[in-house]
């Protein structure tokens, strides 16, 4: 795991997201009454998808670093994190413009939001892939998800039409013993 590796993009994905996550916890809503104020961060409303979306991209960014390799289809790990920072920017933004005594801790965020959209960005620069090559990847994941759900619905569920296999019945044998003794072989032993 060399860090040194790690493309400007990238950096200023971890960089900007572990900001992202301290200023999370401030007060992105305050309110004061005059040397008393209160305040909630960004962990509730809108503001919860923004946190879950972030560590998501956190998340991706590490194992990318660890060198875990996860496949999702025609899309590649910058595209991914392309796509995700867009949602975290959008629902960021959402947040901010739909509450109400916004604190500057929300702005803060909302900046910082962008900036690793920006990262993101720059590391599709960097793998050589444009927005273009993410709409056209979106697109055929898109496609194939479809024709996959529709082959699913058309096609009748499996079920097996063969009885399940019945225990033999006890043998004769065994049947005579018991009733001879009177006892089953727990009692017998004791």
């Amino acid at each position: 795991m060399d860090l040194s590796k790690l493309t400007i993009g990238s950096k200023i994905i971890l960089g900007l997201g572990v900001l992202l996550l301290i200023d999370s916890f401030l007060h992105w809503q305050e309110v004061s009454f005059g040397p008393v104020s209160a305040g909630v961060s960004m962990w509730h409303g809108w503001g919860l998808l923004v946190g879950l979306l972030l560590l998501a991209i956190l998340a991706w960014e590490a194992a990318q670093i660890a060198g875990i390799k996860i496949a999702l289809g025609p899309l590649s790990p910058s595209m991914v994190t392309a796509a995700l920072s867009a949602l975290l920017v959008l629902f960021a933004l959402i947040k901010v413009l739909t509450n109400d005594y916004v604190a500057t801790w929300a702005w803060i965020g909302l900046v910082l939001s962008a900036g690793i959209a920006a990262g993101a960005w720059l590391s599709m620069k960097a793998a050589g892939e444009s927005l273009s090559d993410l709409k056209t990847s979106v697109g055929t994941a898109a496609s194939n998800a479809t024709a996959a759900a529709k082959t699913a619905a058309k096609s009748p569920p499996e079920s097996s039409s063969a009885p399940a296999a019945s225990s033999p019945a006890p043998s004769a044998a065994t049947t005579a013993e018991t009733t001879e003794t009177g006892s089953s072989s727990d009692e017998a032993s004791s």
